[in-house]
């Protein structure tokens, strides 16, 4: 069925394919011919949206990354690329509906209620994902939303759930709020944004390091998240012009709306994009700081943290510096000295590294 097509994943893995049983199993059940006007959602490589080139189809995802994968595997393939949506309030209403289970039950419920604006009481739903990926929390958060579900069988390991007759309802997906005491800050979560409901303990662990860092002028923050790091650096080193960059559209959203309500606005300015692909080649900072993650959706990858080490050391000039933050059973000590002249462990913390890079 896929193999039919040039797919690939972004970042690249020759060990792993860019689709699974899941996606497989969901072409087996639609009914093309009358699936009417479709929307694909976290179709994380595209194959989705290449497999049904020809349906009346539109995409949502909120990773950059994944944007760049549709566009590689729709050229490679030579398919034309469905229309790209980032809010669903201005869209027709929708026939089908295919939706991804994400990793985030948040998330996945925020979405679902997103897609239900944008349906009727006809709309066919489906609900696909690995069985192992699919949590007693997805099947809570369906049953709230859905009058009738229909699980199906499974296969190689896969299910493809059909709900159908949503219940439009009142309740609603809320952002999260948390203080940090040591920053003596408020950050806000939109639904899907890394760490949502507490503060990750490795940005923890770094924020303890910040007033080593150097003093400079002009600074990034590479996958930012809800903005955690760039307000810990504010605080340091308040006369400073951050760039936040993340992958996640939800991410960035969350970071504006922290440093705003912390009072951070000026001299600030954010991008979406996967590492520092949108970035000008001759964009520099002074100093770059990271927390990168170590997995894709729900598959481990060090791919991702090896990339933003690269690009971060593309993007500083000679004497710049590159700190980040990893557990420390992931060397990535070796990858950034691929990158930089001086590479330095300035921690000796039980579960995290903290590593120093000077270009």
């Amino acid at each position: 069925m896929f193999s039919a097509y040039r797919l690939v994943r972004i970042p690249q893995d020759s060990q792993l394919q860019a689709w699974n049983a899941a996606d497989e199993l969901l072409l087996e059940r639609l009914n093309t011919s009358t699936a009417g006007k479709t929307i694909a959602v976290n179709d994380d490589f595209a194959a989705l949206a290449v497999a049904l080139h020809e349906a009346d189809l539109d995409w949502w995802h909120d990773s950059a990354m994944a944007q760049e994968a549709l566009n590689l595997n729709c050229s490679k393939n030579a398919v034309r690329l469905p229309q790209i949506v980032d809010q669903l309030a201005t869209v027709a209403t929708y026939q089908t509906v295919i939706i991804h289970i994400p990793k985030s039950i948040k998330l996945f419920q925020w979405q679902l209620e997103q897609l239900i604006g944008a349906s009727s009481a006809e709309t066919q739903f489906y609900v696909l994902g690995m069985v192992k990926h699919i949590g007693k929390g997805h099947i809570k958060v369906m049953e709230q939303l859905f009058t009738e579900l229909e699980p199906g069988r499974a296969e190689k390991k896969a299910r493809v759930i059909r709900l159908q007759k949503p219940i439009d309802s009142a309740q609603r997906t809320h952002n999260s709020q948390y203080q940090v005491p040591e920053l003596s800050a408020e950050f806000t979560n939109l639904p899907g944004c890394y760490a949502e409901n507490t503060i990750d303990p490795g940005a923890r662990t770094f924020i303890g390091f910040f007033n080593l860092m150097p003093q400079v002028t002009k600074a990034l923050d590479l996958g930012c998240g809800n903005g955690l790091l760039a307000v810990a650096l504010l605080q340091q080193q308040p006369e400073l012009e951050l760039c936040l960059v993340d992958d996640s559209q939800q991410g960035l959203a969350s970071a504006q709306l922290s440093l705003a309500a912390n009072g951070w606005t000026d001299k600030i300015s954010y991008r979406h994009s996967n590492g520092l692909n949108q970035l000008a080649h001759d964009e520099l900072f002074e100093l770059i700081i990271c927390n990168p993650p170590f997995h894709q959706s729900t598959t481990l990858t060090e791919n991702i943290a090896v990339k933003m080490i690269r690009d971060a050391g593309q993007h500083l000039p000679e004497g710049g510096q590159l700190w980040l933050v990893a557990n420390r059973h992931l060397d990535y000590r070796t990858a950034c000295k691929r990158h930089f002249q001086a590479v330095k462990l300035r921690s000796n913390n039980a579960r995290f590294n903290i590593i120093q890079c000077i270009k």
